[in-house]
């Protein structure tokens, strides 16, 4: 019986040890709600921010979106201060990469099109606050693309 509490106990201490995160609030508005926040895993020189939430000053989500080896990496989404979603794309090591979204506030797609290494590519639609298009741009026949 001793050996199994000796066994659990190592086994939950090395499994939180493994899984922590710690929660950082980086900044904070006049009334002490939270502004910015960030989580990290690791210790001392170690420590590497894995994701990151910022708040409007009504509390509501602004933007949260991770890291990998400091750049912004996997999805990353913004909202109005009303919480409707405003856009939501993804990151690799730190660029631009695959598809991007952006919204009216009225939920309505404004424009939506494809990154690659930090680089619009392929066709780009865009659209008025009633969803008609407005325009398409194909970045691809572009010689060198365009950056956002």
């Amino acid at each position: 019986m001793k050996q199994h509490i000796v066994f659990f106990t190592f086994l939950i201490f090395g499994l939180y040890s493994c899984h922590s995160e710690q929660k950082i609030v980086e900044e904070t508005y006049p009334d002490g709600s939270e502004k910015r926040v960030c989580w990290y895993k690791g210790k001392g020189e170690n420590r590497e921010m894995i994701r990151e939430t910022t708040f409007h000053p009504n509390k509501q989500k602004q933007m949260e979106g991770g890291y990998k080896d400091n750049e912004r990496d996997g999805k990353w989404v913004y909202w109005y201060e009303n919480g409707n979603l405003w856009s939501e794309g993804t990151f690799i090591h730190g660029k631009a990469q695959g598809k991007r979204t952006a919204y009216f506030d009225n939920g309505k797609i404004r424009y939506e099109g494809f990154y690659k290494e930090d680089m619009r590519v392929g066709k780009w639609r865009f659209f008025d606050e009633n969803g008609r298009l407005l325009k398409e741009v194909d970045y691809s026949a572009q010689s060198s693309g365009s950056k956002h």
